[in-house]
């Protein structure tokens, strides 16, 4: 297979602690798929232009692919095949270049998967939900990318991201944690009417696994495979590195998790839930 065999592109979006890796690792474990641990390549090299928001690239893609190929098993000479002849260096700013270089990570992605004998791929980096308008751009209909976001009820969500923060190189508090979910949530809000858009909510995912997946499947085109529920445990350990450990426990058994019940003091709780838009959660309910 080659890259030209590739034929859906899938990026699974959403604010961080949503389930967004629980529905990747379901998705993995479909025989006709292939995924990826998480690129973070759009939101670490484009930067999103004031004020409308259009991506523009800041520095070169190359480095962060390298290493994502790495983190991918793919080494040497693979990883020097499937990211090319060295370029000249890459100039940052440029509408065009900005395209040009979104197109070529996009190619890589297609050449992995197709050297995986797969014709679909799933990235998953939550932060890529604010380049959804501009990756949609990029889709054409030989080789659609389709978006899945992932929906979760806020408080779970701030005490869950707040948590997992402490690990990162900076920790948010709950104030930025409930201001980081209303605007993400509006921002996928603001898709529900694009056909190339798709949304799970965590609440559905964790109790009805079957349904909600079965349903996701058919909206993407692809069949129902019971390898999806039988082996997300162990296409989970392929997509966590290690430097993860917010995301320990994935690949074990699904189950209902309350973040703000377990982590939140009633006070914590109170001011949390006054900050939410829940009517926000609310639209992808009906």
């Amino acid at each position: 297979m080659n890259e030209q065999d590739v034929r859906l592109r899938v990026f699974i979006v959403g604010v961080p602690r949503s389930g967004t890796t629980l529905l990747q690792s379901f998705l993995a474990a479909h025989p006709a798929t292939t995924s990826f641990t998480e690129s973070h390549v759009f939101s670490r090299c484009f930067g999103l232009a004031r004020p409308f928001g259009f991506p523009v690239l800041l520095r070169d893609p190359a480095p962060r692919l390298r290493e994502f190929l790495e983190e991918n098993g793919v080494v040497g000479e693979a990883a020097d095949a499937l990211l090319g002849p060295p370029r000249r260096r890459v100039r940052a700013g440029l509408p065009l270049r900005t395209r040009t270089e979104a197109r070529r990570i996009l190619a890589l992605f297609d050449a992995l998967a197709a050297e995986r004998g797969r014709a679909t791929w799933i990235e998953k980096t939550p932060r890529h939900l604010r380049y959804v308008p501009f990756l949609d751009g990029l889709s054409n209909a030989d080789r659609p990318t389709r978006f899945v976001h992932v929906i979760r009820r806020g408080a779970d969500v701030a005490a869950s991201l707040r948590k997992a923060s402490r690990h990162w190189s900076r920790p948010y508090d709950l104030d930025e944690c409930v201001r980081r979910w209303n605007a993400d949530v509006a921002f996928s809000a603001a898709r529900l009417q694009s056909p190339h858009d798709h949304f799970v909510t965590y609440e559905d995912l964790v109790a009805s696994p079957e349904g909600t997946l079965r349903s996701l499947l058919e909206q993407l085109g692809l069949p129902w495979d019971a390898a999806v529920l039988e082996g997300y445990g162990a296409a989970a350990e392929t997509l966590v590195t290690t430097d993860e450990s917010w995301k320990s426990g994935v690949s074990r058994s699904v189950q209902p998790s309350r973040s703000s019940e377990e982590s939140l003091t009633s006070e914590e709780r109170r001011a949390v839930d006054a900050g939410l838009r829940d009517d926000l959660y609310e639209r992808f309910r009906a």
